[in-house]
């Protein structure tokens, strides 16, 4: 068998706590951990037999009424994200709206949960709206930002 510290072999290895892990090591490396004590448990073999005087017990139940169960709502139909595009002058209608609601570019990118050099970005016509945020800008702004193809 081999030490698992300096990898050397050895006829008697010796087990020890090093640094929280507990290793089989030669008598030379043993030195470098706290030996461990190997605990041993005591079997029982007796066994216990305990009898408990038996009782009767009256069991009431109540039949509860039968309730159907809700019927499943359907999922709303989702319209198909490429059936739409976002309008060409959107940079210019999202920011002539923000500024005619008196808002500020972090007032309105707080109400769309969306950062503010994202909406920078956006109003500077560099960045191009996905469907979702141009929907929350529609609705926030009370604009039409979306058309179907």
């Amino acid at each position: 068998m081999n030490c698992e510290m300096c990898g050397e072999p050895s006829d008697k290895l010796i087990k020890v706590r090093i640094s929280g892990a507990i290793l089989n090591v030669c008598p030379k490396c043993a030195k470098f951990g706290d030996p461990v004590e190997e605990k041993k448990l005591n079997k029982i073999s007796e066994s216990i037999t305990i009898k408990f005087p038996e009782k009767k017990v009256n069991v009431v139940t109540y039949k509860k009424p039968f309730k159907k169960p809700a019927p499943a709502k359907k999922p709303a139909r989702k319209e198909n994200v490429e059936d739409f595009d976002v309008v060409e002058d959107y940079a210019e209608l999202i920011k002539n709206r923000r500024e005619a609601m008196n808002m500020t570019q972090d007032d309105l990118a707080k109400k769309i949960f969306e950062r503010k050099n994202v909406l920078s970005n956006i109003e500077r016509g560099e960045l191009l709206p996905d469907i979702g945020t141009a929907r929350k800008l529609e609705k926030v702004l009370n604009i039409k930002l979306l058309e179907k193809n």
